[in-house]
């Protein structure tokens, strides 16, 4: 039996951060702060530590609110970022800029939200290595949880060249007509699936962990007063 260890694969990272966050009134989520970091630093700081590649953060609405707030980090910790100028409800779109933006040698891409208040380091760490234990003809590795898929997302180099050939296409799309190479990684960890929509989910993220979390008090009219458990 081959009991080698997989070696690591080039992998580009993209955090989608796109959205216009409509339920959650408007703002850009994350720029939630939970005990003293936004969910961005959080999530970049976390992709930074397992020593992967600076990550492409794609942006659209509220991309000048978020580019103001990457503008104060250190400089080691600043992604790339692009911005989709027609952010739809769809995230193909920005999907496709990301991809675009990684550079052209990556082995795989890993998708990350940014609004998920629970993600880290480890949690990202065992995609990458499901992901290079992954069978034969496996070409998308998609976290699983109860029933309900999850992020982030892994693929190869192949269905990247794949969406960047049919402009407009999403993973979702290409999974549909794929079904043999997209594995189902069947996890109990409910940190894959968690996001935040409304400010129902902040209460709840905070009674959950006892984490403090406010909105910055650089976005205009919203109540920044903390939410903690």
């Amino acid at each position: 039996m081959n009991t080698a260890t997989p070696q690591p694969v080039r992998t580009g990272v993209l955090i989608l951060a796109a959205g216009a966050g409509r339920r959650m009134g408007g703002r850009a989520k994350c720029l939630l702060e939970v005990q003293g970091h936004s969910l961005l630093e959080r999530l970049v700081r976390s992709v930074r530590s397992l020593g992967l590649h600076t990550p492409v953060l794609v942006l659209g609405h509220h991309a000048a609110d978020i580019q103001a707030h990457v503008a104060l980090w250190p400089a080691h910790l600043t992604p790339r970022q692009v911005v989709n100028p027609a952010p739809g409800d769809d995230p193909a779109s920005s999907l496709q800029m990301g991809l675009s933006a990684l550079d052209s040698d990556v082995q795989a891409v890993m998708v990350l939200l940014a609004d998920q208040p629970l993600i880290h380091a480890a949690d990202i760490g065992a995609v990458l290595v499901a992901f290079q234990r992954r069978p034969p003809g496996c070409q998308v590795l998609m976290p699983m949880v109860n029933g309900v898929p999850g992020h982030p997302v892994i693929f190869d180099a192949a269905v990247r060249a794949d969406l960047l050939a049919a402009p407009g296409a999403g993973l979702r799309q290409w999974r549909a007509t794929h079904p043999e190479a997209t594995l189902p990684w069947v996890v109990d960890n409910p940190h894959h699936t968690r996001d935040l929509d409304t400010p129902d989910d902040v209460d709840a993220l905070a009674r959950d962990t006892g984490w403090v979390c406010r909105w910055p008090e650089s976005l205009p009219g919203v109540n920044t007063d903390p939410v903690s458990g």
